[in-house]
């Protein structure tokens, strides 16, 4: 089977046959093993079918969903540029997800230290040649995070079963580590791949050489065979070198590495671009890193450097491996503003390796910016029809589900998560969010504590913990639960993440000073960890610029943008509109706000971020508010609400546009559906406290009102719902 391109199960299905066939062999050996005509005997007339009937059991429990036929398949699509590619690729029963963490270096001695990375680095980007391996490292993200709120940020020493659990918690199946030495001129390399699922050591093996892609190459062929891959499968992909998709230039390699870590690890990028501009001195053909230099172009604002270096990247486009080709084709769309050919490469990915489901996830990623969440489902489905075994897929068809806010389809699609890993604390952690969406906070609280069982040290089940006590209205407990989390905040991601809470804890009890403060703090975090325009990104996402025109501090806030407007590129800098258009929104400054929904509008279309279109109808439904033409006012804020339905305070708005039309029936309907949810939400209170007043039930007035000012007790006096809600208190006093 290793050489020829069919399918390895054929081994088992042979054997499986062979073996359970042996009754009905003895007994035709034992009843016509004589000469001459023989008659068919009862035992064979019963005991051969029911030999056939349980073979056949065996090999449909055993084999089902095997593929059983040709291991490749040809397929032939049209490009984002109209021409057609054949490829021929193997199916997705060979799929390996593995995690490569840092190397160890026994020597200590530091002019080598950058072989921990180099060897990871390398063996990673190598393995991105082949499309049956879905790999991370210690460089991703989700990994480092892990690593260093572990206490182990400078990635020395970190023990196996620290390596074992955040390959678990990553969705990998194995990992790999490794330590090496120097004697003389020769490398010599030892590494360690193990199975995540138990921790044991499934190969262990050595390498020596004095070229540190030669020993890659090694690493990675002795990978595959450990992993069983099969001879023919060689046959089919590309294997190019590691110096020829890379470079060969140790010293080119040495500088980008050390780029590399210091944009990775320490994330800085001024001293990273040196180190880049240093490899492609060393090496003018070293296409990696120029593709790095591009991002580092764009997130210092280096506009024509950033495009000069893309277009090098493009130049030399064929040395990267194929999945990357896609991700930097992706990229090259973007810049030029073509949404429809970036989509085409995602789609062409998709075509060209159906069985990939790299690049099913990263279409499902797109739909979900498009708005799109069943064309994402469908694409989850997709890959567990692929690979049942990827039943951590659970998990996101359960948060699809949720964000469309379809409760009963997320809660059947996360008990399975539930099931099917039942000591992953994030299985408790996804129906905590569930029950927390629904209001339901008895049993998500539950949830949650289960999940710190298993995970006490994880800084987002805190967070969630103090969510549930701050929608009933338990502020004390709630912050007491934040102060706890406080502790546990070791990382500026823990810290950003902890500050968000901050922030909504404070906004929520209309102390906008103390909002705006942690909204600060939680940027000043980001943008320790995330690329500068990741960190501006997510600062135009939240309420942040209203706050200031709330303190009037206008001024502060258009200084930010115009600091954006000039620190940030296109297209990036097109999401300075959101910000523009939140100051435009609380000043109901109506020119402003139609200018910038049309901004808006086209920045989503440009990033595909049709998602976010509540912005759009939530801008429009405050501008015919405004206005007094409630109506379309209602109907626009019901367009925001499909957009984002989990976000039942736009029901809230609706009600307030029902009661200006005198229509309180409605309204109350509405308003109580918010409470029914989010019990302490002051602002719905107020609202029908305004109901009760034009009803001259004074009573229910004060009663919603005492509740406003249980929750606004500290309120600055700038918070504009708060003077409102004193205006009203007078009259009814």
């Amino acid at each position: 089977m290793e050489h020829y391109k069919i399918s390895p199960h054929l081994t088992d299905l042979s054997f499986i046959t062979l073996i359970s066939l042996l009754p009905t062999v003895g007994m035709l050996a034992y009843f016509h093993g004589r000469p001459g005509r023989d008659q068919w005997t009862k035992t064979e007339k019963i005991g051969i079918p029911i030999n056939l009937l349980i073979t056949g059991g065996l090999l449909f429990f055993l084999l089902s969903g095997k593929e059983l036929g040709s291991a490749t398949t040809a397929v032939d699509v049209v490009d984002e540029t109209g021409q057609t590619v054949r490829r021929e690729i193997p199916k997705q029963n060979l799929t390996k997800r593995l995690a490569i963490f840092f190397f160890e270096n026994e020597d200590r001695n530091p002019e080598l230290d950058w072989l921990q990375f180099a060897f990871m680095t390398g063996c990673h980007y190598d393995l991105n040649q082949d499309p049956i391996f879905s790999v991370y490292s210690g460089y991703d993200n989700v990994i480092y995070q892990k690593i260093s709120s572990a206490g182990f940020s400078n990635v020395i020493g970190v023990p196996m079963a620290l390596e074992q659990k955040i390959a678990r918690e990553v969705e990998r199946e194995y990992f790999l580590g490794g330590s090496y030495r120097q004697r003389n001129d020769t490398l010599f390399v030892q590494t360690f791949l193990y199975e995540t699922a138990r921790g044991k050591l499934i190969a262990e093996n050595s390498f020596q050489d004095t070229d540190i892609f030669t020993i890659i190459d090694q690493i990675n062929d002795g990978l595959k065979r450990d992993l069983n891959i099969p001879a023919w499968h060689f046959e089919t992909v590309p294997d190019l070198p590691a110096a020829e998709i890379m470079t060969a230039s140790t010293e080119a390699y040495r500088q980008y590495i050390l780029g590399s870590n210091r944009l990775n690890l320490e994330n800085d990028p001024q001293t990273a671009r040196q180190h880049f501009e240093k490899a492609v001195h060393a090496d003018p053909t070293f296409a990696l890193a120029y593709w790095a230099l591009y991002q580092l172009y764009i997130n210092l604002n280096s506009y024509d450097q950033a495009i000069e270096a893309l277009n090098t990247t493009m130049r030399y486009i064929y040395k990267f491996p194929e999945a990357v080709q896609f991700a930097i084709k992706e990229e090259f769309y973007l810049v030029s503003e073509d949404p429809e050919k970036r989509m085409a490469v995602l789609d062409m990915w998709v075509q060209l390796y159906p069985d990939d489901i790299r690049g099913h996830f990263r279409r499902a990623q797109e739909y979900f910016k498009q708005f799109k969440i069943d064309a994402a489902i469908a694409e989850f489905n997709q890959i567990l029809l692929l690979d049942p075994a990827r039943r951590y897929y659970y998990r996101y068809i359960g948060n699809a589900y949720l964000s469309k806010g379809d409760f009963e389809n997320a809660l059947k699609y996360f008990n399975q998560y539930q099931q099917a890993f039942p000591k992953d604390y994030r299985s408790f952690l996804s129906l905590g969010d569930l029950f927390l969406a629904m209001g339901k906070y008895a049993k998500a609280r539950d949830f949650y504590i289960d999940a710190q069982l298993l995970e006490p040290n994880e800084i987002s089940i805190l967070i969630n913990l103090a969510n549930v006590e701050r929608r009933q209205g338990n502020f004390s407990a709630a912050y007491n639960q934040l102060q706890n989390a406080a502790a546990l905040a070791k990382t500026p991601a823990d810290r950003a993440a902890l500050f968000n809470a901050y922030g909504e804890y404070h906004y929520q009890r209309g102390e906008i000073r103390q909002a705006l403060d942690f909204s600060i703090r939680q940027y000043q975090e980001s943008a320790k960890f995330l690329k500068p325009l990741d960190a501006m990104m997510n600062r135009m996402s939240n309420s942040h610029f209203e706050l200031y025109v709330m303190l009037n501090q206008e001024n502060q806030a258009l200084e930010q943008l115009n600091h954006y407007r000039k620190t940030i590129p296109k297209p990036w800098s097109r999401w300075i509109s959101l910000g523009e258009l939140q100051i435009a929104c609380e000043k109901e400054n109506t020119a402003a706000i139609r200018e910038n929904i049309d901004r808006v509008a086209e920045t989503l279309k440009i990033f595909g971020e049709l998602a976010r279109s509540d912005i759009i109808h939530s801008a429009r439904g405050k501008l015919f508010e405004i206005g007094g033409d409630y109506l379309n006012a209602i109907l626009e804020y019901q367009q925001a609400y499909q957009y984002s339905p989990l976000d039942v305070t736009i029901l809230t708005k609706i009600a307030r546009c029902y009661r200006q039309i005198g229509n309180h029936t409605n309204s109350q309907i509405l308003l109580e559906n918010v409470l029914s949810v989010l019990p302490m939400h002051a602002e719905t209170h107020l609202e029908m406290a305004k109901i009760y007043q034009l009803e001259e039930n004074p009573d229910k007035t004060r009663e919603h009102l005492a509740i406003v000012f249980q929750v606004w007790e500290n309120a600055d006096p700038e918070f504009p719902p708060c003077r409102e809600a004193r205006r009203l208190l007078n009259p009814v006093s």
